[in-house]
């Protein structure tokens, strides 16, 4: 399980989750005139997604459901720091460079997952490959 490159992978963006989380809180501060109080819970939308792909990485036997969940996961996180990225132009666009060091570790958070769906296809491929030859 550990010795796989997509599983290095996935705990690498739980890592860039987690950085986000506890070093650059600064969802709170972009998100607060659109939610008001809510704005409270939006840092753990990273979490929530980590704990997700912490999961993942336990279900290495069954690649084609890794596949589906990073999809999903990826797509979660892309809207979330999308909206986070709108929320800065429209309300603080003459701060953006503060957020630029959360923005760059979600982008390669964002990197990292897509490469583990690349080593998952290729490790379902190598496997169907084998398969057929038995």
């Amino acid at each position: 399980m550990i010795q796989r490159i997509q599983t290095l992978f996935m705990l690498l963006f739980v890592f860039a989750a987690g950085v986000n989380f506890f070093l650059f809180p600064s969802e709170l501060i972009v998100f607060e005139p659109l939610m008001g109080d809510k704005a409270d819970s939006s840092p753990y939308v990273s979490i929530l997604l980590s704990l997700i792909v912490l999961i993942n990485i336990g279900l290495y036997k069954k690649r084609t459901i890794q596949i589906r969940v990073n999809q999903v996961v990826w797509v979660l996180y892309t809207m979330f720091w999308g909206s986070f990225v709108y929320m800065i132009i429209q309300h603080q666009a003459d701060n953006f460079n503060q957020y630029l060091p959360d923005l760059m570790i979600a982008f390669a958070g964002e990197v990292v997952l897509l490469l583990a769906n690349r080593f998952i296809k290729k490790d379902e491929a190598l496997i169907r490959s084998l398969d057929r030859l038995r």
